[in-house]
């Protein structure tokens, strides 16, 4: 497995912590987020990455407007859900003041236009930071789970908006099984294909950090596999990934990847992604520690361990690179003691790496080729 630092064109984003991030397409959209003074931001930037190798990545800040010409509040600790083109931001807190929010605003990545979003029915869930959403494509619909707010404290509450025009309502569904404490700063990935919530991690009242793994069946609205994820971790993030092993990627496992964190004495290392299976709850560490690909490869991009740090932005996005689509583990900001980071960070199969060095390596050969007329063609 293999690290990699990509080469970034662009004016660049300042550093941050909690920003939300969500991935339209092939770019990588990352909103607003705090640095250490406390500010936050409100900015939006775009990351895509290039075709060729070694690995480049361009930023773009995009100007956004506000239907109506209305201010939103900049925030942190928010969710950024995608559906379609939509960006659903849900919550956040103005951390200079602590207070949260329990609206949902709504980006056009067409237009580049921000929407309040007006609810059909009235009700909304309590205001928070640090929770987790995902769309539940299967009924159009945005599933927020936990998170926190100074009044309440950690919270352990499910809510489902339907996002069905002209039926914009939030509901508090039953939820039956074992529940997980309440938490905040906990990470998870939604799996479509079985409708599963995977929640790993976080922090609950009185400040512990928990190191356990649960699965809610969204389906039957249900709390059905509890697990260890072997350490203590909050302020981490996750992603869609896949087991490795199988040649064939789509033979792989879906898991969950997560990356970052804080154990509640010291950052957690940064060299290695751990992933958890939604069907058994089984973690797979990969170490980026021993640099798997070959040497040649290597050479075509800079390899990098990212810093330790808590509070990042992760996503898996889908690039089209010279040996065709590659997923890679996106990471983007965070936050250390000292510093409020900016950097970029790729986690890519080694396997795929290689191939995809090979693939511009020959590329670039048959463009710097001169090609040679048949002489029949000569005058």
């Amino acid at each position: 497995m293999v690290w990699l630092e990509p080469t970034l064109l662009g004016s660049r984003p300042p550093g941050r912590g909690g920003c939300a991030a969500a991935v339209v397409g092939d770019a990588c959209v990352f909103i607003g987020g705090a640095d250490r003074t406390p500010k936050a931001l409100d900015d939006v930037w775009i990351l895509t990455f290039e075709r060729s190798m070694p690995l480049t990545a361009r930023w773009v800040r995009k100007a956004t407007t506000t239907r109506g010409g209305e201010t939103l509040p900049a925030r942190s600790g928010a969710s950024a859900t995608a559906v379609g083109a939509d960006v659903y931001v849900f919550g956040g807190q103005d951390p200079s003041t602590g207070v949260c929010f329990n609206d949902v605003v709504v980006l056009d990545t067409t237009r580049w236009e921000w929407r309040r979003l007006v609810l059909a029915e009235s009700g909304s869930p309590p205001p928070r930071n640090g929770h987790i959403a995902c769309a539940l494509p299967s009924r159009k619909a945005l599933m927020v789970y936990g998170g926190s707010s100074p009044e309440l404290g950690p919270m352990g509450d499910v809510h489902v908006l339907n996002l069905e025009e002209g039926c914009e309502k939030w509901d508090r569904p039953r939820v039956a099984g074992q529940a997980p404490e309440p938490r905040e700063m906990h990470a998870g990935v939604f799996f479509a294909e079985k409708e599963e919530l995977l929640i790993a991690g976080g922090r609950g009242r009185d400040g512990v950090v928990f190191r356990d793994a649960h699965v809610l069946d969204v389906r039957l609205m249900k709390w059905t596999r509890r697990g260890d994820f072997g350490e203590p971790v909050c302020a981490h993030a996750a992603a869609p990934w896949r087991v490795p092993g199988e040649e064939n990627e789509s033979r792989r496992a879906p898991a969950a990847a997560f990356f970052g964190g804080f154990d509640g004495t010291a950052l957690r290392a940064s060299s290695d992604l751990s992933l958890l299976e939604p069907t058994t709850l089984a973690k797979t560490v990969l170490s980026g520690d021993g640099q798997s690909a070959s040497r040649d490869a290597f050479r075509a991009s800079k390899t990098k361990i990212p810093q330790a740090r808590f509070a990042p932005a992760c996503v898996a996005v889908d690039v089209a690179l010279a040996r065709g689509p590659t997923r890679l583990f996106v990471v983007f900001g965070g936050v250390t003691p000292a510093f409020d980071l900016a950097d970029v960070a790729a986690w890519m199969d080694a396997r795929d790496y290689s191939d995809a060095a090979r693939a511009s390596a020959a590329e670039t050969e048959a463009l710097d080729t001169p090609s040679i007329a048949p002489a029949s063609d000569l005058d």
